[in-house]
């Protein structure tokens, strides 16, 4: 079951993404060493899995911190984040 919460990014989380422009970017904020495992259908990696949601990258940098620059993070592709929620292994968190 996806959890959605109004929580900014939580230190209790292993793996943090960001979610762009209602779904159809997302990159991985913290857990970048859980990358291959996530991108396996039978990976091993912490969960749950944080999603924060922005429209923007604007609204990103403007909740996470001027320095946070999307291009610097891996991308991920939205089947393998429809994945994690169909799984119930991921908490959204709407900007």
């Amino acid at each position: 079951m996806t959890t959605e919460t109004d929580a900014g990014p939580d230190e209790t989380f292993a793996i943090t993404l960001i979610g762009l422009e209602d779904g159809k970017h997302y990159f991985v904020y913290r857990g970048e060493e859980y990358l291959n495992q996530l991108m396996l259908t039978d990976g091993v990696y912490p969960t749950p899995v944080q999603c924060l949601h922005f429209h923007s990258q604007f609204d990103a940098r403007m909740s996470l911190g001027q320095s946070v620059n999307v291009s610097r993070f891996w991308s991920l592709h939205p089947d393998i984040v429809a994945r994690l929620r169909d799984t119930g292994t991921l908490v959204e968190t709407g900007a």
